[in-house]
């Protein structure tokens, strides 16, 4: 019997083969494949198609062989994951198709109505529920599914979350291979040369932020324990000659015992790694400083706005004073410090994103994103109950990809979509001309100084040639390395 787990994301073209693009890692299909391949007799595959160089057609022929074939659904790509698999479905009829994923589960049924083609949705964490679709429990005794029976459908009570994740591990061999995957984009020129894993060892997070979609963790946060990650964290360095890990964990300092243990055993153990984190704007000197004498190198923060308005009113329950005290802490410590933004926040103004922008020149790098709409948020719900959004939205192919709140799309919305691409755009010049080091650590003295100069000049055309000097950029990296 086999199972085939499948990221159905096939890039720009369909038809053509996409080779070396930076792509993340389908880390979450990884887990399911160790899982079912560690306490079953199922054979497993993990696909993931546009580093592997598949067309569709090549997927579809490994469809033929499958008994199930599993699909992980994100709201961006979630059209891909529908068509591909009514594909699968005619590919090879006797397989049940099973999708999941974050985008799954509050629109569980909603999916099912859509698409008959789909057989099964996994809501919330997948390993146990996919473990006894495999071994073939009754599936009406199977938590945390919906599926058809006949022309009903029908919802099964939730899964409780797992206590112990220790017992959910990764085996690489399952996924491709490191080198189909980019390193740390983010991270210093150092860092970036380095042979990079990513790695969760947390799952959740506590937190209620009204833009999140972290739903299907029940805002509950889950580490494996300080012993099991130190034990990966040296399998990975001893047997994948991993130098640098990037922890993709929503949190990882959720826990400050927690944290500490992690940086002891990782001292203890002499463990001569480097790696990134994820923390939260307010985390102590402590803290912080035995991260970076455990190896930690970079850190990043969700800071999202520079604005205590704004902060208060996306429920982030930090403010500006602790994002610059914690800043602080981090540049004396000598971390490289990696912030993201997020603008069209609800009630945003003008000012609110200059007190962000004023933050830009603080860091080392960062990330300014558009205001993505992501179902069932507290924000979503705001939303449904001022009529400017339903649940039709999600599979309307008018809104393929990305819902930005902009607004084209909502009433309450602050900016036009052409507002916000340049004030997604500015803060990168902003950046380059307040910082040129960092400009020229990060892209080199060549590209760094073309960068520089080309923030200096004002001109409408500066977008364009930003862009090409990027993308020749890339061809260059190519070439040399």
């Amino acid at each position: 019997m086999k199972l085939l787990l499948v990221n159905p994301y096939f890039g720009q073209d369909e038809t053509q083969k996409t080779e070396g693009a930076t792509h993340s890692q389908p880390l979450g299909l990884g887990f399911l494949a160790t899982y079912i391949r560690n306490y079953s007799d199922w054979e497993v595959e993990v696909v993931d198609p546009v580093p592997q160089g598949l067309t569709q057609n090549d997927v579809l022929e490994k469809v033929k062989e499958a008994d199930i074939v599993g699909l992980s659904c994100f709201a961006d790509t979630r059209f891909y994951c529908f068509e591909f698999a009514k594909k699968a479905k005619e590919k090879n009829p006797r397989c049940k198709v099973i999708i999941g994923g974050p985008f799954t589960f509050a629109l569980h049924r909603e999916i099912l109505i859509h698409y008959p083609f789909i057989d099964i949705v996994v809501r919330g964490e997948g390993e146990e529920t996919l473990l006894e679709i495999v071994k073939g429990k009754d599936i009406l005794k199977i938590d945390g599914v919906t599926f058809r029976k006949g022309k009903k459908i029908i919802v099964n009570p939730e899964r409780k979350l797992e206590k112990n994740i220790d017992k959910y591990d990764l085996d690489y061999s399952l996924l491709p291979p490191l080198e189909c995957y980019g390193t740390d984009w983010e991270a210093s020129k150092e860092l970036r040369t380095l042979r990079t894993l990513n790695a969760i060892v947390t799952r959740g997070c506590p937190f209620n932020c009204i833009y999140c979609s972290n739903i299907h963790w029940q805002r509950v946060w889950r580490s494996v324990s300080p012993k099991e990650l130190v034990k990966r964290i040296k399998k990975w360095v001893n047997e994948l000659g991993i130098e640098y890990i990037h922890f993709y964990d929503d949190l990882f300092t959720a826990n400050k015992k927690w944290v500490l243990e992690v940086c002891h055993l990782i001292k203890k153990e002499r463990l001569n790694i480097k790696f990134r984190v994820l923390v939260r704007v307010g985390t102590d000197e402590e803290t912080l400083r035995a991260l970076k004498i455990a190896g930690c190198r970079a850190v990043g923060f969700g800071i999202e706005s520079g604005s205590d308005k704004v902060l208060k009113r996306i429920n982030k329950q930090i403010t500006r004073r602790q994002i610059l005290k914690t800043i602080k802490i981090c540049k004396r410590l000598g971390f490289w410090i990696v912030g993201s933004f997020i603008t069209s926040l609800p009630e945003e103004t003008r000012q609110d994103y200059e007190q962000s922008l004023s933050l830009v020149p603080l860091l080392d790098t960062f990330a300014f994103n558009i205001h993505i709409i992501y179902p069932y948020t507290p924000f979503y719900l705001e939303l449904k109950e001022k009529k400017e959004i339903n649940d039709e939205i999600w599979f309307d192919k008018r809104y393929e990809g990305r819902i930005l709140y902009t607004r084209e799309n909502f009433k309450s919305a602050s900016y036009s979509l052409p507002e916000l691409r340049w004030m997604r755009l500015y803060p990168y010049y902003y950046h380059f001309i307040h910082r040129p080091d960092k400009a020229l650590e990060k892209y080199g003295i060549l590209f760094g100084a073309l960068i520089v100069l080309i923030s200096l000049v004002d001109t409408p055309l500066r977008g364009k040639i930003f862009d090409l000097i990027y993308k020749f950029r890339k061809i260059y990296r190519r070439l040399i390395y």
